[in-house]
């Protein structure tokens, strides 16, 4: 049932008390007007508990804006949203055309540092978050006593001569909830093994970071991405105020799972109001390695937890260490994601215990 305002509510509580359920939440589809983001199509998601999301399926139905009671969430870049077909794939370009938000897919060919191989070149983070989605359903339906939200579609990556690779995506919630639940099936629709890397760069920036905020996780070891990160490696987990001259920090983590692979990650503010934060929930068979990027620079203050079937070291070096997946034709992977809010100290104590950390 729906928690609302310090009680809960059955379907008939509920309805007898308002003309139609949009006066507290739902999705609403629309598409931005202006700028390089003119004519994207997005859906906003609002569960009436405070959690509001924009999902974008004109970006591979990732999430840019994100808010919980007026706090946001996520960190977004100077492009604002821009439509995908301004992408500059060549090496670097892919930040030229991404928000990031809450939730940016990078893949299917590659994540991380930019490289070439047999196929060809491949940019920094892939080509799967510049695509755009068909058969897009965006709903809400009561389900007994619970409204569920929900927003799914398809996204095909494919060339001639080339990968041909599709992701199908739900995202789902519920009204009244302050999480959100992803499931991803990326099929090889193809007639040859292909490689098939995929990461989710989720991108907290203030007020959850700022000086103090700290991430609990329970890690193993820790791989850096460069020299600088592995001279840093000590603070991994401690986050500092806007620093001017910062320079990017990465760490490929192990971390410890549950006996059914379950891994709970929870980055939080205790100082801010009540304190605040975010939980991120996967599975470690499917996502077995957290790619970890710290930026603390001024203006560019973010923290990113980006769980991959991969590392962040790019498809050439993933295919030298052995880390490289391949997708078999006709074969399917799975992925499940969850993020939950934090609101207050209790809410943090627990998401804490559920890391380990």
């Amino acid at each position: 049932m729906p928690a609302l305002w310090g009680r809960t509510y059955t379907r008939a509580e509920l309805m007898a008390r308002v003309g139609d359920i949009s006066q507290i939440g739902g999705v609403r589809s629309s598409r931005l007007d202006g700028g390089a983001g003119d004519g994207l199509p997005v859906v906003d998601v609002d569960t009436g508990s405070g959690f509001r999301f924009t999902v974008v399926p004109g970006r591979a139905l990732d999430i840019s804006g994100a808010w919980y009671k007026g706090v946001p969430l996520g960190f977004r870049t100077p492009t604002g949203d821009v439509q995908g077909a301004r992408f500059e794939p060549a090496d670097q370009g892919w930040l030229r055309s991404n928000v990031l938000g809450l939730l940016v897919t990078c893949g299917l060919d590659n994540i991380g540092n930019p490289g070439a191989d047999e196929s060809g070149p491949h940019g920094l983070h892939g080509r799967l978050s510049n695509l755009a989605a068909s058969n897009v359903l965006a709903e809400g339906a009561w389900v007994g006593d619970e409204y569920e939200l929900s927003v799914q579609g398809r996204v095909r990556q494919a060339a001639l001569f080339a990968e041909n690779l599709e992701l199908k995506r739900r995202i789902t919630t519920r009204l009244g909830s302050s999480e959100l639940r992803l499931h991803d099936e990326v099929t090889n629709l193809g007639h040859r093994p292909e490689p098939m890397l995929i990461m989710y760069h989720m991108n907290t920036g203030y007020p959850i970071i700022d000086q103090g905020a700290r991430l609990h996780v329970r890690s193993r070891s820790r791989r850096p991405w460069n020299e600088h990160s592995a001279r840093t490696e000590a603070q991994w987990a401690e986050h500092a105020g806007p620093t001017a001259g910062w320079q990017p920090q990465v760490w490929v983590h192990d971390l410890e799972a549950a006996p059914d692979g379950t891994v709970h990650a929870a980055l939080v503010n205790r100082a801010f109001v009540d304190g605040i934060g975010l939980e991120f929930v996967w599975n470690k068979r499917q996502l077995p390695y957290l790619n970890h990027w710290r930026q603390l620079g001024l203006g560019e203050y973010v923290t990113g937890i980006e769980p991959g079937n991969g590392t962040v070291l790019g498809r050439v070096q993933n295919r030298l260490d052995g880390t490289l997946p391949v997708l078999p034709p006709g074969a399917t992977a799975t992925f499940d994601l969850g993020i939950r809010v934090l609101d207050g100290a209790e809410a943090i104590d627990a998401a804490i215990a559920r890391a380990g950390a």
